[in-house]
């Protein structure tokens, strides 16, 4: 590495810590502003931090490996992946959690459950956040730098960590919540720079797009060259689209704390308003969908120039990222992309140790342990949590070795119990009972499946398995156990307005026919593919674009052009209605 190079690293971490060193003192003092930013966060801004956040490091190397397995088509993973679940969350399920003002997400159950069940419900909540989800997440990310710090410099794992974590402690450590979101919004424009300079160098590289688009056909033909993949592909066929889709999308927004690690509750709680919260999912998507776009197409030169890349296995693909920047990226840019990927690292890393330790704190300490104690007491408990999740993130970093794996296991074991969120906003009659059967029953559901009933299945038939199971087994308790009691049903009504079936709730309450919504559920789903519609229409013409099929791109572009208008107009209806039926006096 190049003086030039070293001198911009150091220059962008020296301008992270900088920018943290500013901030922390809006992050003092109180828990509301350390954590949730006093809950005056624009919409757009919790998007962009959002957005930036699911870029972890491992983000890179895992979808260029999947680009060199799939092809051109790549964009479908993340389509099925995060499109229509982030609507779902934006149309569906924003307004409503905003509306109930929760310091944290897990504090939702001892609201719709009560007694006993509702605080086992909340703690178990917080320790599969805090402990499981999130100790996986941060593993992942670490398992992600080294993944490109090996090809580029070739350091090894534990070089790689012992310079990387120092460094990123001190950052988490000095800021909140609201450093957390100023330094994604800096790095999302580095990463987008980025990621920029490598797609030209690759194209410049081939003579253009046309001819690598040639290079890609003479060496594997159509299938790694469509813009849809073949339905039996390996990696991203019709199985595996449709895990993703039901894994992700399925109760998606229900809990604003899922296992998969994402911390949407932290965002739409320190949002200034409903609509901030729902358009904080919108942004999120667009940016999230444009930055994954920039940095899976450069991999397509790879595949063109060393086809046996799409056969090879997932720990070897997965090293693409880094010999792309090695080979294509001069100097000084170099050094830009490494201190991206570096701070991609703390970014990612900085919100999942605030929103653990935030969780850790509210729903486990203060709730269980110190009922009393003084903010500052609560603030330094919550560093020390911090670290402790790092040491456990850092034993997932030394042990695991591909990142998709690890991606596909955490959406089995996540995902087995997804629909039930659904179910406890939309349906009165699920009850405790099926929630803990859900909860506690899916994940050990899939590990049924994947490992002892049927472990000669594909990864992905075990996920579809996990969620078909575990919704059996939270019916059949529900069904044959009381329903919960009046007075929870009706003050969790009162407080949320959820949508769904609650008329016996409201005829209980003298309600008949309070809302002027009419199938709110389905419209909204159905303005939830709509969205994802019109997006795909435009990551798809910048693929197309990018290949040199310009005609089909213009099409696509137009397609979305035309799309975003029409879910504007439709969206902020739908917006509007959703909030006079919540503000609307009983």
């Amino acid at each position: 590495m190049i003086s030039l190079d070293i001198a911009v690293v150091a220059v962008y971490l020296g301008t992270l810590v900088v920018i943290g060193f500013y901030l922390r003192r809006h992050a003092s003092g109180s828990m509301e502003r350390f954590f949730l930013a006093g809950r005056r966060m624009p919409g757009w801004a919790n998007g962009v931090s959002y957005a930036a956040t699911m870029i972890n490091t491992d983000v890179a190397p895992a979808y260029c490996g999947w680009t060199v397995g799939v092809g051109v088509a790549v964009a479908w993973l993340y389509f099925s992946r995060f499109g229509l679940a982030l609507m779902i969350g934006a149309i569906l399920f924003a307004v409503f959690w905003r509306r109930l003002g929760l310091f944290t997400s897990p504090e939702f159950y001892e609201l719709r459950f009560k007694g006993n069940v509702g605080t086992i419900l909340r703690s178990w909540i917080a320790v599969r956040s805090a402990f499981i989800a999130i100790v996986a997440w941060t593993g992942a990310g670490l398992i992600g730098i080294s993944k490109v710090t090996g090809p580029v410099f070739g350091w090894s794992k534990l070089e790689t960590l012992l310079l990387v974590v120092p460094v990123l402690l001190t950052y988490v450590l000095m800021s909140g919540y609201i450093g957390v979101v100023a330094t994604d919004i800096f790095q999302s424009a580095v990463i987008v720079l980025g990621g920029l300079v490598l797609c030209f160098a690759v194209l410049a590289d081939f003579g253009g797009p046309a001819q690598l688009l040639e290079r890609l056909s003479q060496a594997l033909g159509p299938a790694a060259t469509a813009n849809i993949p073949p339905v039996d592909h390996t990696e991203l066929g019709l199985v595996a689209i449709l895990a993703w889709i039901v894994g992700t999308s399925i109760g998606y927004g229900g809990d604003a704390a899922p296992m998969a690690g994402a911390m949407e509750g932290q965002r739409i709680l320190s949002c200034r308003s409903t609509r901030d919260a729902s358009k904080m999912f919108v942004v999120s998507e667009i940016t999230l969908f444009m930055m994954l776009a920039i940095i899976t197409l450069p991999a397509l030169g790879a595949l063109a120039s060393n086809p046996d890349l799409y056969a090879a296995p997932r720990a070897e693909r997965e090293m693409v990222y880094g010999g792309l920047l090695a080979h294509y990226m001069p100097a000084g840019l170099l050094g830009l992309q490494i201190a991206a990927m570096l701070a991609a690292v703390m970014s990612t890393v900085s919100s999942n140790l605030n929103f653990g330790a935030q969780v850790v704190v509210n729903d486990l300490y203060r709730r269980h342990i110190r009922t009393s104690a003084s903010e500052v007491h609560y603030l330094w408990f919550g560093r020390t949590t911090m670290l402790v999740i790092m040491g456990l993130g850092l034993l997932v970093a030394w042990k695991a070795e591909s990142l998709i794996t690890l991606a596909v296991f955490m959406l089995g074991l996540s995902s087995a119990e997804y629909a039930a969120n659904w179910a406890q906003w939309w349906w009165w009659r699920f009850n405790k009972w099926g929630r803990l059967a859900a909860s506690f029953g899916g994940p050990i559901v899939f590990v049924l499946v994947k490992f002892l009933l049927f472990p000669e299945a594909s990864e992905y038939i075990h996920v579809l398995l996990g969620i078909g199971l575990t919704t059996l087994l939270w019916l059949a308790v529900t069904l044959i156990t009381d329903p919960d009691e009046k007075d929870v049903l009706q003050e969790f009504y009162r407080k949320a307005r959820p949508l769904g079936f609650w008329r016996p709730v409201r005829e209980e309450l003298g309600l008949q026919g309070a809302t002027s919504l009419r199938c709110p559920i389905l419209r909204g789903l159905g303005l939830a593919f709509l969205g994802l519609g019109w997006i795909a229409c435009g990551i798809l013409s910048l693929s197309d674009f990018y290949v040199g099929r310009f005609l089909d791109g213009f099409l696509l572009a137009l397609a979305c052009v035309g799309g975003a208008f029409v879910f504007r107009s439709l969206y902020r209806r739908f917006l509007a209605a959703v909030e006079a039926h919540t503000e609307t006096s009983y």
